[in-house]
C-alpha cells in the first residue's frame, strides 16, 4: 500500500436532504470509524477523493487523514463506498482508522499474466472468476495486486487460491478452493469438433453401406452360379 494525504472536514450528522445538498456541490459525506474512537461524520470534495483513489494502490491506499481540529494525522483505509449506479458517482464513503503495527484484511485485485497453453495449442479461452483476493497483512506490507501467471494453464484446468504463493509479509484469507481462473473450450472450437464428429459419422455410415452392397452383390453372383450348375 502507498500513503496518500487526504484532508477531511468534520460535519454534524446530517439528514438525507442535507447530504443531497452536499452532493450537488460535489462534496461527499462520509463517516470515520475504528481504533476506539466515536464514529466521526465528515465531508470531502469529490475531486480530492478521486485523486486519492487514482494512485497505484487504488482503493487500498493508506490514507493519512488530516482532520480539522486534530493535531495528528490519522491513518485510515476505505471500508465501504456507496455508488449511484445510474450516474456512476460516489455518494457516500466509510473509512476505518488503522494502526500501522496491526494486521488488517483487505481485498486485493488479481492480475493475470501470460498466454495459456490451452489458448495457444487448443484455441481455448480464459474465464476469470475471482477478481479480488482477501489478503491479511500489516498495512505497509499489503500488496497492490496479486499477479497470477497462467502460462501453463491447459484446457479444462483451473487455478485455485490454494495454488498461489503468497509474497513476503502477507497471507491469503478466505476459501482456498475458490477458483481464480479456468481455461475452457470456446463455442467455436466446440462447434467445430461437433461438426467434424458428425462428418466422420456420416462417412462411416457410407462405408458400411458400400460394404453391405458389396456383400449383397457377392451373394447374388453366388446364387447365379448355383443355378447355372
Amino acid at each position: 500500500m502507498s500513503d496518500t494525504t487526504l484532508t477531511i472536514t468534520k460535519r454534524k450528522a446530517a439528514s438525507t436532504r442535507e447530504n443531497q445538498r452536499l452532493r450537488k456541490q460535489d462534496v461527499i459525506p462520509g463517516v470515520l470509524y475504528g481504533q476506539g474512537r466515536e464514529p466521526l461524520p465528515f465531508q470531502i470534495e469529490r475531486v480530492k477523493l478521486r485523486s486519492a483513489m487514482m494512485g497505484e494502490a487504488g482503493r487500498n491506499a493508506i490514507l493519512s487523514l488530516v482532520i480539522d481540529g486534530e493535531d495528528k494525522p490519522v491513518n485510515a483505509i476505505l471500508k465501504a463506498m456507496e455508488i449511484d449506479r445510474v450516474r456512476d458517482r460516489v455518494t457516500h464513503i466509510d473509512l476505518i482508522a488503522i494502526s500501522m503495527t496491526e494486521k488488517i484484511t483487505a481485498r486485493v485485485p488479481v492480475h493475470l499474466v501470460g498466454e495459456a497453453e490451452g489458448i495457444k495449442l487448443d484455441g481455448g479461452m480464459i474465464e476469470h472468476s475471482l477478481h479480488e483476493i482477501l489478503v491479511i497483512a500489516l498495512p505497509g506490507a499489503m500488496p497492490t495486486e496479486i499477479v497470477v501467471d497462467i502460462t501453463e494453464l491447459r484446457i479444462a484446468h483451473s487455478i485455485h487460491v490454494r495454488d498461489l504463493t503468497a509474497g513476503t509479509g502477507y497471507e491469503f484469507a478466505g476459501d482456498p478452493d475458490a477458483v481464480v481462473c479456468s481455461c475452457v473450450v470456446t463455442r467455436a472450437a466446440l462447434s467445430e469438433a461437433t461438426t467434424e464428429g458428425e462428418e466422420g459419422a456420416e462417412g462411416e455410415v457410407a462405408l458400411v453401406g458400400e460394404s453391405d452392397g458389396a456383400e449383397e452383390a457377392s451373394g447374388d453372383d453366388s446364387s447365379g452360379d448355383d443355378s447355372g450348375e
